[in-house]
Formats: structure tokens, C-alpha cells, sequence
């Protein structure tokens, strides 16, 4: 017969050192992998690769290691901590931290990758920044996290060895069914692996449906009138030019910045129609002030910050409360009113499309670069978006925009750059004639 009184204190035990070592852990770990993630040395990669390697660190080499560090000849021995719950909850701290720590090394290294250029081109500080990172990191960190308290509240043989297993101070369940069943009563065993298996199942279901719930909030949609346009104050010839070690990727390219115009770039995959609009755009190397009111970045790839269609809507005013809230408008004006409800995940290609451009459209940018922004659009969803680019040009904004599609260049811009091997070609040279008329050039 299982005692209660001991279960009950074994189990409390279990959670008491699972948990706070998990907490710790999480503490210690989710800001390390979010500042390793931002570090580009090779040494970091080594590190990374070393936190790897500690996955799989062998339990009762923590044991040693703690019991060596606490014993009466070790360098913490004059604390007096072996065979005490602190112990047990240092030794499961250091099993799992390499978990924690690399789980979130790589969630926020997959942000950087995908989410950094329109990050970085937002207009928003430091805080918001980490804020966002979190947020979109959230499901790699809490894998690990999951992952982690699994392996700390299943742990065996460092915290027997720091812990010794002492009836009602340091036995916790795991240490309970090796007694027990050393003891040979397999019943009482089998029965508490039983309890241990749904405390934790449960405590897991608990905190994923936590989660759950928080993704989930409705987010209200406001904002019926669409922003008036904000002027571009300037007149000014930009000279880009891009060098990537010996390569140079765009080759002094000037682009005239100037208030209601737009300028549609042109060319090859590979010419360097990107590279030049991130430059404008700030991302390789020179000054360009993003954000409300000023320059506005939309990316080829789409990508989201929330989770639901209203709050990605309402993000803008989120982040810039004094931003005057216009997602209603936008939500109608790219028929996304009745996909108000759906969560992010549901949508396809070209409804996500819309839904960034309507969350970017609604920073009212005074310059806007857009990179490809009707690619993946049917026929009346890019007349819509066309007319809205147009809109923004006669309120005085500087547009500059990224195209394959000639027949679009031709409707909308005022200046057509043709660049070829990230070179601006001139007017009369036959790959731009060839290109800007859709006839196939003569290559004999």
C-alpha cells in the first residue's frame, strides 16, 4: 500500500525542484539564446554548436559534478547544500539549461533570418523590437521550455546523487519508483510511474491550453476612413551603390526621390532590384529615417507578427498609438472584412499578401518601396492595389517599386529603371528597348 502522506510529499517535492529548475533555467536561457541569436562571430557558431552537443549531457555526469562542487572538500562545500532540495534543483538547472538555451538560440535565429528587414524598416525601439522577437519566437521557446521540464521532472541519477533520497525532505517520484521497485514491490511502482505520467501530462495540457487561450484573444478591428497620404518634403538624387566582399551588386544606380511620383524598377532576377531597394530603404548601410510618416518597407516575402488577422490589422496603432487607426478601411478596401475572424495560418498566399500590405499601407508612408507586391494577384485584387498606390501618389508620396510585370510599369510609373547585372541601363540600350516593349531580344 502506498503511503499518502509520503506520495504527497514526494510529489510535492517533484514540482517544487522540476519546477523552479525549469523557471531558472528559462530565465537564464531565453535571454542568452536571444542575444546569441543576434551574434554573427564564428565563435558563436562553435558555442552553438558546443550547446548542442550538451543535449544529451548524461545525467549522472551532472550528479558527479554537483556532488564534487557541494561535498565537504568541494568549492561550495562550505555552503552545506548536498542532499538538500537546493542541490537537486541546481543539478536539474544544469541538465536542462542547454535545452532552454539552444531551443531558444535557434527560434530567435529563425526570426533574424525571416522577420529582420521589415523589423528593422518598422520605426519602432529596442523594446518593441525584443517585444515582437518574443512574441514570434514564442513557439520554439516554449517547445524547449516543454522539453526541458520533461527531462528535469524524469530525472533519476544526478538528484539521487545530491539529493540521497530521504524520506520526506529530498524523495521526489522518480527516486520513489527505483526504491520501490528495488525493493521488488512492482506494483507500487507501476502505479506511481502511472501518477507521475498524468501529473505531468497534465501540468503540460494546463499550460498549453494557457497558451492557447492568449492566442486567441479577439482583437477589434476600428478605423473606417483610410489615412490621407503623407508628402514626401524632399527632392533628392540617390546614388546607390552595393559591394558584397569583391562583388559590387549594384553599380552607382541613381534613383530620383521626389514628391508624388513613382518610380518603377525593372529587370532580370538576380539584377539587383531587391539589393537596391533595401538600400534605399537603409538595410545595407546608409541613413533612411522608416517608420510612420516616413519610409515604409514591404518586402517580396510576406511575413506576419500575430497571430489573427485583426490584431496583424491593428498592429500599426498597436505599436503608434498617436497613428490614427485606419485597419477597417484597408480590411475592406482589400477584401479582408470577412477573414476579420481567422486566425494568420489559414490564409493563403495572396490573402496574406493583402494583409501585409493593408498593415503597411496603414504607417501612411511618405516613401514607399514595395517589392513585388501584386506577384501573387488576381487580376481585380491588383487593379485595387494599383489604384491605391495611385491614391497615394496624388497626396504628394514618393513611391518606388519593384516589378516583373512590364504592362504594370508602364500603367503606373513616371521613371522606369531597367537594371541589368545590378547595372542601370540606358534608354536607348536593346535589352532595355527589348524588355520595356515584351519583345524577345535578339541574341544572334
Amino acid at each position: 500500500m502506498v503511503d499518502g502522506v509520503a506520495l504527497g510529499q514526494a510529489i510535492q517535492t517533484t514540482f517544487v525542484t522540476s519546477g523552479t529548475a525549469t523557471v531558472i533555467a528559462t530565465l537564464i536561457g531565453v535571454p542568452l539564446g536571444a542575444w546569441c541569436a543576434r551574434q554573427k562571430s564564428v565563435h558563436f557558431q562553435r558555442l552553438k554548436t558546443l550547446i548542442t552537443a550538451l543535449y544529451g549531457l548524461p545525467p549522472v555526469v551532472v550528479g558527479v559534478f554537483v556532488y564534487s562542487l557541494f561535498s565537504k572538500s568541494g568549492a561550495l562545500g562550505s555552503l552545506d547544500l548536498l542532499f538538500t532540495v537546493e542541490a537537486m534543483v541546481f543539478a536539474q538547472t544544469c541538465l536542462i539549461l542547454p535545452l532552454v538555451w539552444g531551443g531558444a538560440w535557434t527560434a530567435f535565429e529563425g526570426v533574424g533570418q525571416d522577420y529582420s528587414d521589415t523589423l528593422s524598416t518598422l520605426g519602432i525601439n529596442q523594446r518593441q523590437r525584443l517585444g515582437l522577437e518574443i512574441q514570434l519566437a514564442s513557439n520554439g521557446v516554449y517547445h524547449a521550455i516543454v522539453i526541458a521540464f520533461g527531462r528535469a521532472i524524469a530525472e533519476v541519477g544526478a538528484v539521487i546523487m545530491v539529493g540521497g533520497n530521504i524520506a520526506g525532505k529530498t524523495r521526489v517520484m522518480t527516486t520513489s519508483i527505483v526504491l520501490e521497485t528495488s525493493k521488488g514491490n512492482m506494483e507500487q511502482a507501476a502505479l506511481l510511474g502511472v501518477l507521475l505520467l498524468i501529473l505531468s501530462l497534465s501540468l503540460v495540457a494546463l499550460a498549453s491550453m494557457v497558451r492557447q487561450q492568449r492566442t486567441t484573444t479577439k482583437t477589434t478591428v476600428v478605423g473606417e476612413e483610410l489615412p490621407r497620404p503623407t508628402p514626401f518634403e524632399e527632392r533628392r538624387s540617390e546614388n546607390v551603390r552595393v559591394v558584397r566582399g569583391d562583388r559590387v551588386v549594384v553599380n552607382d544606380v541613381v534613383i530620383d526621390l521626389e514628391p508624388g511620383t513613382i518610380t518603377a524598377v525593372v529587370g532580370e532576377s538576380g539584377a539587383g532590384k531587391t539589393t537596391l531597394l533595401k538600400a534605399l530603404a537603409g538595410l545595407e548601410g546608409r541613413e533612411e529615417t522608416c517608420g510612420p510618416h516616413a519610409c515604409v518597407y514591404v518586402q517580396q516575402q510576406p511575413v506576419v507578427f500575430t497571430s489573427s488577422v485583426a490584431s496583424e490589422l491593428m498592429l500599426p496603432h498597436r505599436l503608434f498609438p498617436e497613428l490614427k487607426p485606419s485597419g477597417k478601411a484597408y480590411s475592406g478596401l482589400f477584401q479582408l472584412n470577412e477573414l476579420e475572424g481567422q486566425r494568420v495560418a489559414e490564409l493563403s498566399g495572396g490573402e496574406r499578401q493583402r494583409l501585409v500590405l493593408a498593415r503597411q499601407f496603414s504607417l501612411v508612408p511618405s516613401l514607399l518601396l514595395v517589392d513585388e507586391c501584386t506577384s501573387n494577384l488576381g487580376w481585380l485584387h491588383v487593379q485595387t492595389i494599383e489604384q491605391e498606390l495611385l491614391r497615394l501618389k496624388e497626396g504628394g508620396t514618393c513611391i518606388v517599386m519593384v516589378t516583373h510585370n512590364i504592362p504594370q510599369a508602364h500603367r503606373l510609373a513616371d521613371r522606369v529603371v531597367v537594371l541589368r547585372e545590378g547595372t542601370s541601363l540606358a534608354a536607348d540600350d536593346p535589352f532595355a528597348i527589348s524588355l520595356l516593349k515584351g519583345e524577345w531580344i535578339d541574341q544572334s
